[in-house]
Parts: structure tokens; sequence; C-alpha cells
């Protein structure tokens, strides 16, 4: 994947409770790795949404790398289409903790998804910057279809 199809966008609700926009959708290419990276760190203790989109969306490979925080907690995420056409996500692949779901703005989600570790993010929004790609051992896949039976079977209790 080159980097001129990944765009960033980055929003953060200010300490007021003003929502903050300090890009939308802008080439990352063109924002460059420096300026992206003090974007994020802008968002850190904050709520805030970030992510790198490749666009268009690909029918195999790398979809979005997104992170969005309730100021304490991030939902950190890597969307990909498999060869088969079957939706990917991909969390933090060195969880230790309990596999369950776990609350995350009033949703259920894996909680291997919701993670504290704000240097992590920025490791993987460094390298898919620099590589075009996530390595396997720091982000690993799960199926979209299992998550949908899980989460559906959580709301239904």
């Amino acid at each position: 994947m080159e980097n001129s199809l990944l765009f960033f966008s980055c929003a953060y609700k200010s300490e007021e409770g003003e929502w903050i926009t300090l890009a939308d959708r802008d080439m990352a290419s063109k924002i460059g790795k420096d300026k992206i990276l003090s974007m994020l760190n802008s968002t850190k203790n904050h709520r805030s949404d970030v992510r790198l989109e490749v666009i268009p969306e690909p029918e195999v490979g790398l979809s979005e790398l997104r992170m969005e925080s309730d100021g304490e907690r991030y939902l950190f995420t890597l969307l990909e289409y498999g060869d088969n056409g079957e939706f990917l996500i991909r969390s933090k692949s060195d969880f230790t903790g309990v596999p369950r779901l776990v609350d995350f703005m009033g949703e259920p989600f894996p909680a291997s998804e919701v993670i504290t570790d704000f240097d992590f993010i920025k490791r993987v929004f460094v390298e898919l910057l620099e590589t075009g790609n996530v390595s396997y051992e720091l982000m690993d896949i799960y199926n979209l279809k299992h998550l949908y039976k899980v989460r559906s079977i959580f709301k239904a209790f």
C-alpha cells in the first residue's frame, strides 16, 4: 500500500466540551508522520476519534486503523479484508487479560480491543505510516462474524 492512499482524521473533545477537528480525511503523505504523531499526542486523555483510512477501500488488505478514546481507555482496532472477502478485525496481539466483553462508551467490545497503552497505539501508527502495514506480532486477527454473534448474545442479557 502506498502512503498516498492513506487518509488521516483526528478530532478530540476539549475541556470546554467542544469537538476540535485537527484533520479531516487529509492525505497522510502531505501531513507527514511527525505532524500526525503530534496530533495523535494531543488527543491523549481526551475523548477522541483518530483514524488512518485507505481510500478507496481495498478488496483485500488493510482498510482502517482506528483509535477511539473515552478519555481514559482506547478502543483500538485495525480493519482489513481477507483473501476470501471476509471482514476482519485486528487488535492487540499480546493481550493477557480474560477473553470477555467489556463496556466501552455504552457498547460491548472484546477486552483485547480496549486498551490503556497509548505508547502501543503510537507505535502501531508509526509502523503503518512507515511501512504501509502492521505486523501480526503487534495486532492479530479476529473474525467480525464471531464478534457480532458474541455482541448479540451479550445484548440479550
